[in-house]
């Protein structure tokens, strides 16, 4: 598969002005590294405030229901889970008014989304679970010891166009081994992107393309109380867990239907 690195102005102009082209190369499973698509220090910012978050209150786990709070959830390879993972997660929710500044920030990622869908710019943003689909940012720490993700596809549908990924660490600096894969199937070469890319750079590919995350310097012990590791940040347009014709979760590739 072909991985292209391009800039935040170049890759704005392919998707509004080219918009076949784009799609096109992202349905024949070509990904993107948009650089600098946000200042790293904004990251960082994220990604500190979510460690603390971990830190100091309790792990727990809420179906998207319309009472589900923000949370973040240690995952341990839970064996109801739609996509095997060793990792901490924390979840923000676009209804809530204290999370007005997470989405105003990430607020660009989700107008391309929604322009790719051809939805209203602010389509979603505003939704609550009952209405089938919500905005959520996700992010994701996978710690040194072994955090990974096992290789699966993502939803593809008229609300998940592109799949965007924003890096919050570093390749060599805040980890040294393992990281997030692509391949057009299973069994083809890993292409690994951690190495190309930097704080604040977005990884922009097709949901159903197959990917994962290897374990992260699996060498070392588990331990996700230090501030290092693999972090990731994921605006997402999500189904929510009530009854949805259209909604679908991840599929593990390889795992059983159940």
């Amino acid at each position: 598969m072909r991985v292209t690195e391009i800039s935040r102005q170049d890759f704005l102009d392919l998707v509004y002005s080219d918009t076949n082209e784009f799609m096109r190369r992202i349905n024949s499973l070509e990904a993107f590294v948009v650089k600098t698509f946000y200042q790293a220090g904004s990251i960082q910012e994220f990604r500190d405030a979510a460690f603390q978050t971990g830190l100091t209150s309790a792990p727990s786990w809420h179906p998207l229901h319309n009472d589900c709070p923000d949370y973040h959830r240690l995952h341990d390879n839970y064996p109801k889970a739609h996509v095997k993972q060793k990792m901490h997660a924390f979840y923000y929710h676009s209804w809530y008014p204290n999370n007005k500044n997470r989405f105003d920030f990430f607020s660009e990622i989700f107008s391309i989304k929604n322009f790719l869908a051809g939805f209203p710019e602010k389509e979603f943003l505003s939704n609550i679970p009952s209405d089938g689909f919500i905005a959520r940012v996700n992010i994701h720490h996978y710690p040194k010891g072994g955090g990974y993700q096992a290789e699966h596809i993502d939803p593809v549908g008229k609300h998940a166009q592109i799949q965007t990924l924003v890096a919050a660490s570093e390749f060599g600096r805040d980890y040294s081994g393992g990281g997030v894969f692509a391949r057009p199937a299973p069994g083809a070469e890993k292409r690994y992107v951690d190495p190309c890319m930097k704080p604040g750079d977005m990884l922009v590919m097709s949901p159903g393309i197959h990917h994962g995350v290897d374990p992260v310097d699996p060498e070392l012990p588990y331990e996700w109380r230090t501030n290092d590791g693999r972090w990731m940040i994921l605006p997402l347009i999500v189904s929510s867990d009530y009854a949805n014709a259209e909604g679908t979760k991840p599929v593990q590739v390889g795992a059983a239907v159940t």
